[in-house]
């Protein structure tokens, strides 16, 4: 899941005005509505990849990895699993089952309409997503002569993983399971706990964070929003860091918003690697960066951290600019940008704040990145005023439970590291729910593909993980379900 979700990369765009190549090996297609909540009859085609080289035709379970927002999905996901899915396939190869993955409708190449105005976007959320998730399982039922018998379990990480599990909890006479990892399955307007915990991961010496790198963040911080409160401050900063565009670009509050944000975009730890072998890759090398007194003041450390990262190109901090990529209705496979803002203003929020009375190491004074400026923009971009958004991350809540979701056979896995877990099941809701802290992981980090650089801590998580599904593969038939449902629901 993006850290910032209006500020995707967007490269090799190319435009795709409806989804065309229906070819290759683990890639298929097939037709679903458009609307589920309607009597309209009309259809698309959403791309879906399958593996059937460990199926026990007849016996075995499936095992369906859910879509989300990104990255894109390619036909390696039923294969090897990407960053997606990889313990599903691995764990598919052990139980025989059908491997599964369902693109997300409005991404990849799953699109139902031509292009992403605000009309043609009224369909996308995660209602109608779950509701596709529940045709897929008719659809494959039939196409491979499924028997009820055959147990599903969905995977997912991040946004897919709330899916993941919010599919068991809605149709458990479907989805016999779910493992789902790092989701933040409480949607929140003003999310100031993630920069909180990134806080916290600067500290911790087991990440190569300490005390000392965390201050020298703070106070670099502090002086970037002393000087953004004056004018000549604001010219001083401009030269320091390169900022793109005329002398008086920081003049405009939009701006320095953005550059106040930009400056910490280096330093967002939820995809923390300890294995990365690139400069400033990971919290020990940009601690060990931070903290070298040779390199100056604090403030000079910063200015030098950005001049590695922006590799001499500089920094562009034009809001206008950024609205405008925002505003592009144009359809591209690469591109989330757009989507996934829609996503925030209408369902989950997520906007990652550094108000003054938080633990956020960034700039908090002048109190530039608050929750509007992230709200402001669902109103320029898609017309939502600040009242509608925080009203649709209410319903969100009141929809799927928040941390309160009642249902039975989900594993909730999250990384200790990870400053989505804020907003995540990290205690189980009920007797029925299992929930586990992978100390020191970052995001979703052990639905990647295994490396021998891998913690111990992840590879335990991994074998947990197995564990659960071993379990609930094993459980006896309906009668023991029915009950477990009877207990949440009563």
């Amino acid at each position: 899941m993006p850290a910032r979700p209006y500020r995707e990369l967007r490269v090799g765009q190319r435009d795709r005005h409806h989804a065309t190549s229906m070819d290759g090996n683990n890639s298929r297609w097939f037709s679903q509505r458009v609307d589920h909540f309607s009597d309209s009859p009309e259809t698309w085609m959403q791309r879906y990849f399958v593996n059937e080289t460990f199926f026990r035709m007849g016996s075995g379970p499936v095992f369906l990895c859910v879509g989300g927002e990104g990255p894109p999905m390619t036909e390696q996901v039923v294969v090897t699993g990407e960053n997606h899915c990889a313990l599903m396939v691995h764990l598919a190869r052990i139980h025989g089952a059908l491997i599964l993955a369902l693109e997300h409708r409005y991404y990849g190449e799953s699109h139902p309409r031509k292009d992403l105005s605000v009309e043609n976007m009224r369909f996308l959320s995660s209602r109608q997503a779950l509701e596709d998730i529940a045709s897929f399982h008719s659809h494959i039922r039939s196409a491979f002569a499924i028997s009820s018998k055959q147990r599903w379990i969905t995977f997912g990480g991040s946004y897919p993983g709330m899916l993941a599990a919010w599919s068991h909890a809605k149709f458990p006479h479907l989805f016999h399971a779910a493992v789902s990892s790092s989701a933040p399955v409480q949607a929140i307007l003003n999310m100031k706990g993630y920069n909180n915990v990134v806080a916290s991961d600067f500290a911790d010496e087991t990440l190569g964070g300490s005390m000392l790198c965390l201050n020298t963040i703070k106070g670099a911080f502090a002086q970037v929003g002393e000087y953004l409160l004056s004018y000549e401050g604001r010219r001083y900063l401009k030269t320091r860091f390169s900022v793109c565009g005329g002398d008086d670009v920081l003049e405009d509050i939009k701006n320095r918003a953005l550059f106040a944000e930009t400056l910490s975009d280096p330093l967002i730890p939820q995809s923390n690697d300890p294995s990365c072998t690139s400069p400033l890759c990971d919290i020990r090398r940009q601690c060990k960066f931070l903290t070298d007194q040779s390199l100056g003041k604090p403030l000079d450390r910063l200015v030098a951290m950005m001049d590695s990262v922006r590799d001499g190109s500089c920094l562009d901090t034009d809001y206008q600019m950024m609205l405008a990529g925002l505003q592009d209705i144009k359809i591209s496979e690469d591109r989330t940008d757009r989507t996934w803002f829609y996503q925030t203003c209408t369902e989950f929020g997520f906007y990652q704040t550094c108000d003054p009375d938080s633990r956020c190491p960034f700039v908090s004074s002048p109190h530039l990145n608050n929750v509007y400026f992230s709200t402001d923009m669902c109103k320029v971009v898609f017309n939502m005023s600040f009242e509608k958004t925080a009203e649709f991350v209410r319903e969100s809540n009141n929809e799927y439970g928040g941390l309160n979701l009642q249902s039975y056979n989900i594993i909730f896995v999250n990384g200790g590291a990870d400053p989505w877990k804020s907003q995540s099941m990290l205690h189980p809701s009920n007797a029925y729910v299992q929930t586990v802290m992978v100390k020191g992981a970052s995001h979703h980090f052990w639905t990647h593909p295994e490396l021998p650089t891998d913690s111990t801590e992840v590879k335990h998580a991994r074998r947990i993980i197995a564990q659960f599904v071993r379990d609930v593969l094993a459980q006896k038939a309906s009668h023991s379900e029915r009950s477990r449902a009877a207990d949440v629901l009563t």
